[in-house]
């Protein structure tokens, strides 16, 4: 009898468990998920939901406003019909400091909740999904992470809670309670000012906090000048490079109520021209994360204005620390810079590099300090370009970090190429004038004037890029945030520190005679080397499927027989002196090129009118019960024909137009893996194989519906269901 309740308890306790735990997902830094605090949901019903994330140890998330670097999480939700989700809630953050800068955010579990409701009809189980998107930082490196996560929901009453209903309740406590509180702000140039009237019988603040909901409104890492009185708090801080843009913001308060607990409020203030005089009874200048008492809270103090005036005191002090902290950061890219050679993505181009200057240096001194100069000339022209590019985008409002560049498909699937082209190089398919070194030689001039190892520097910056070093991120974290020259400044750090080790074997005679003697093992090493080469080139083809799809991959492993083929055949022809080799090799670039430059088409410009349903014979009789007009179609994934049709019929803005004028709904049979009920479906209609095609009218036999043919046209379509 024991054994049996305990059974029963445990079946019970598995499924109110159900709800959320299926829906974990483990991520490089993380383990994000769905979860919900009840283990049904009823028809027309609101519940609560929550992302939730828990970053490893020494890695933290951010607030809806991350402050001075960040991002808040986000997730682009996929709803049955007819249901409604809101914003996430975010709890009270905490001070993540780095460096000089400041930023908000969570270094433990934390739930995001939103509200989800439900339409008045549900299915038996509903399955609640989207893409989550955040990013995780440590005190090195920020990762962006993406996962897709789902919640399955049966259909209930609703009223049984999950074991999520106490994490809910705790951050629940967490958030600040929004009131109707008399607050307007006020900015200059340097200051940003909010004013806040208490309202009557309200308690004195204790130790209060602002956390700005508008970003980049205030300089975070400054300190908060706080005035207080009674009735009334004025914050007077650095301000922002936005913060003249604002005209109205939101800030969260925060109090402390006794025995360490915090509470705080949620408002929001409207801009003035200029703020009243106030007298109040305390004030005190508190840095992020300190307490208003311990920072000398007391005396008085009057504003006037809205806060135009700042102290000077300390500003010898400052500026002395400031250029110790830049000349320290300097450093820090500099051996980051460093520790990126021993990096696998770089390491093979530099080998090969050294091994190249080892050939001729016993001969020409003069021709290898040439050579380590133009290599630096390119690498610091890379570190350049890259950097001035991600400068100007944050200006523009743009949060791209280091290897943002990656996060574009284009630039990962030119990458993915030149990685391949240069593992082929070194695997012998094709040679490239010059000694196997010169990765970049176009001429002998060129090699003379040092242009080979010039074009090596970029390419040694470029497989770079992807790779994050230690002491590289708090350089990045520390530049990205600084005025243009001091930034720049960090990056050309970074530049001498990479090239450093070149540079080194390049003028010094005694380090090159380390180096061993040249010869026929170069050309095995050369060989073996090519391996990381490709390695890096599926990494990329991973991380272009990860961020697009894999129609986007087989278009660049298209790409990659393309060049391997104009590549062979360039060599063939150089080999043999025969003109039809090269001409097949330029066929065979310009089909490389024709589809690298075709335009992709925009995803949004592709979104359906007509929402497509999974086909099965309770939807079909569903339907068909409400006269309703259905056109239907059974696909795989491996049917080139079906896709085709897909992409450039059905999915067209025409016939997209066509049917959701004439209220046709659409239902898709998937057979890419095997399905009974699809593939008796195909025989019925006298159909082995997809694509099938079929049209019911609202009034006709179920039975019967027009087959229309494999090959379609918009024309044909729109044809046959006015004509049916």
């Amino acid at each position: 009898m024991k054994r049996l309740s305990f059974a029963i308890l445990i079946g019970l306790l598995s499924v109110a468990t159900t709800v959320g735990l299926n829906a974990q997902v483990r991520t490089a830094n993380s383990q994000v998920g769905l979860v919900a605090e009840v283990t049904s949901i009823a028809p027309g019903q609101t519940i609560d939901v929550a992302l939730y994330i828990n970053p490893d140890k020494g890695w933290h998330i951010y607030w809806i406003n991350p402050g001075d670097a960040g991002r808040s999480p986000r997730v682009n939700w996929e709803l049955p019909d007819g249901f409604e989700v809101s914003e996430f809630q975010f709890p009270i953050p905490h001070y993540v400091p780095f460096m000089n800068l400041m930023s908000y955010g969570y270094d433990g579990p934390t739930f995001f909740i939103a509200q989800v409701t439900a339409p008045d009809t549900l299915d038996e189980e509903i399955v609640l999904s989207g893409r989550a998107d955040w990013l995780t930082c440590d005190d090195e490196l920020c990762v962006p992470e993406r996962a897709n996560i789902e919640l399955k929901i049966p259909r209930g009453d609703g009223s049984e809670f999950s074991v999520w209903r106490t994490d809910f309740a705790d951050t629940r406590a967490q958030h600040p309670i929004k009131v109707d509180w008399d607050a307007s702000f006020a900015t200059t140039e340097e200051r940003t000012v909010v004013d806040i009237d208490l309202p009557d019988g309200m308690a004195p603040l204790e130790n209060p906090q602002l956390f700005p909901g508008a970003e980049k409104l205030i300089d975070h890492a400054k300190a908060q000048d706080i005035s207080l009185s009674d009735q009334s708090v004025r914050f007077e801080m650095v301000a922002g490079s936005k913060a003249d843009q604002y005209d109205e913001i939101m800030a969260v308060i925060t109090t402390e109520t006794g025995g360490g607990r915090v509470q705080s409020f949620e408002l929001m203030a409207q801009r003035v021209d200029n703020l009243p005089s106030k007298s109040f009874d305390q004030s005190a200048s508190v840095m992020p994360g300190d307490s208003f008492s311990d920072s000398g809270g007391g005396g008085s103090a009057t504003g006037s204005d809205g806060g135009t005036g700042a102290s000077t005191g300390g500003t010898t002090t400052e500026a002395s620390t400031s250029i110790v902290e830049f000349l320290k950061i300097v450093g820090l890219a500099f051996l980051g810079g460093l520790i990126l050679n021993a990096m696998p993505c770089v390491l093979p181009i530099l080998s090969l590099k050294a091994l190249a200057v080892a050939n001729l240096a016993g001969h020409e001194p003069k021709a290898a300090r040439i050579a380590g100069l133009s290599y630096f000339a390119g690498v610091l022209v890379c570190f350049g370009v890259l950097a001035g590019a991600m400068l100007g985008l944050r200006a523009g409002g743009s949060l791209v970090g280091w290897a943002f560049h990656l996060q574009h498909p284009t630039t990962i699937i030119l990458l993915a190429l030149l990685m391949t082209a240069v593992g082929f190089n070194f695997s012998g398919l094709f040679e490239i004038r010059g000694t196997f070194g010169n990765l970049g030689g176009l001429s002998e001039k060129l090699n003379n004037m040092g242009g080979s190892e010039f074009f090596t520097g970029l390419l040694a910056v470029a497989i770079a890029s992807p790779c994050t070093g230690p002491f590289m991120g708090i350089a990045l974290g520390y530049a990205i945030v600084q005025p243009l020259v001091v930034s720049l400044s960090v990056f050309a750090g970074l530049a001498v520190g990479f090239a450093f080790p070149y540079l080194l074997v390049t003028f010094f005679p005694p380090v090159r005679k380390i180096l061993p003697k040249p010869g026929a093992w170069m050309d095995s090493m050369r060989r073996l080397l090519a391996f990381p080469m490709y390695g890096t080139a599926i990494w990329l083809v991973w991380i272009l499927g990860q961020q697009t799809s894999v129609n986007n991959v087989a278009v660049l492993l298209i790409l990659m027989l393309l060049m391997a083929f104009a590549l062979w055949a360039w060599n063939r022809g150089r080999e043999f002196q025969k003109a039809r080799w090269h001409v097949t090799a330029g066929v065979g670039a310009m089909l490389l090129v024709t589809i690298l430059v075709w335009p992709t088409p925009d995803p949004s410009a592709q979104s359906l009118q007509v929402k497509e349903v999974d086909w099965s014979e309770a939807q079909l009789s569903r339907f068909h019960g409400q006269s309703k007009p259905m056109f239907v179609y059974f696909t795989a994934d491996w049917c080139t024909i079906c896709k085709a049709n897909e992409a450039l019929v059905l999915r067209s803005g025409k016939v997209q137009q066509f049917l959701a004028d004439n209220n046709v709904e659409v239902l898709v049979g998937d057979w890419t893996s095997e399905d009974p009920e699809i593939t008796a479906e195909l025989v019925q209609h006298g159909r082995a194989a997809v694509p099938m095609y079929l049209y019911y009218k609202p009034d006709g036999d179920i039975d019967k519906p027009i087959v229309l043919p494999s090959v379609l046209t918009p024309d044909l379509i729109m044809r046959t269901i006015q004509d049916a």
